[in-house]
């Protein structure tokens, strides 16, 4: 019998921790391009990146997936217990959209791309670095 507990034990250790809402510590969210300090014009192209995480489309519940969240010139940090808002800083992909195409007023701007479960709410490893854009 205690043979069976430990069993039992070891099982919902395991599960509890596969289907925990972070992601695998080598995970991470990054823009392929255009990288940081560039100059561009527009429209500008902006593509999305991820290791370690699955992107599919907003509300479909998928083990380990979520989708891109671009946050264009806020000014202070999402919170991570919360969803992602909704407005012109905060751009959601939630057809799972790997790129965008974006017109920006010229001068300097600043994006950071977050990666959201299926109810927006980020996951902390996954949001990159932010990166400096000028516009011409």
């Amino acid at each position: 019998m205690p043979h069976l507990l430990v069993l039992l034990l070891l099982i919902f250790s395991f599960t509890n921790t596969l289907y925990a809402h972070g992601v695998a510590k080598h995970s991470n969210a990054f823009i392929i391009s255009p990288t940081n300090n560039s100059q561009v014009s527009n429209p500008v192209r902006i593509k999305f990146g991820v290791k370690g995480i699955l992107i599919a489309p907003a509300g479909v519940n998928k083990h380990k997936a979520g989708h891109y969240h671009l946050l264009v010139d806020v000014k202070k940090m999402i919170n991570f217990d919360e969803p992602i808002p909704r407005d012109k800083h905060h751009l959601h992909f939630d057809k799972g959209e790997t790129e965008t195409t974006l017109n920006l007023s010229p001068g300097k701007h600043t994006l950071v791309l977050a990666v959201g479960d299926e109810e927006h709410e980020p996951f902390e490893e996954l949001v990159s670095e932010k990166i400096t854009l000028f516009v011409k």
